[in-house]
């Protein structure tokens, strides 16, 4: 899979992936309390990065939205 090149790219991975195959997680070398953040969907046995360099709210609200079907502008 290649990386998504924008945010609605990386909402349609996480849609397909599914709640239980998607996660955020701290970036290499980030504070897990303030540093930034990517979402990861599990793909073929393995956590595909598919956004990056967000806050950690951002990303769970992203995660939430995309997974309820429910993307607000």
């Amino acid at each position: 899979m290649e990386k998504p090149v924008n945010l609605n790219e990386a909402i349609q991975y996480i849609k397909k992936a599914g709640e239980a195959n998607v996660r955020s997680v701290p970036m290499t070398g980030q504070n897990v309390n303030s540093g930034l953040y990517a979402i990861e969907i599990l793909e073929s046995g393995q956590w595909m990065v598919v956004a990056e360099g967000m806050t950690k709210l951002t990303a769970e609200n992203i995660i939430t939205q995309a997974t309820n079907r429910v993307i607000c502008g």
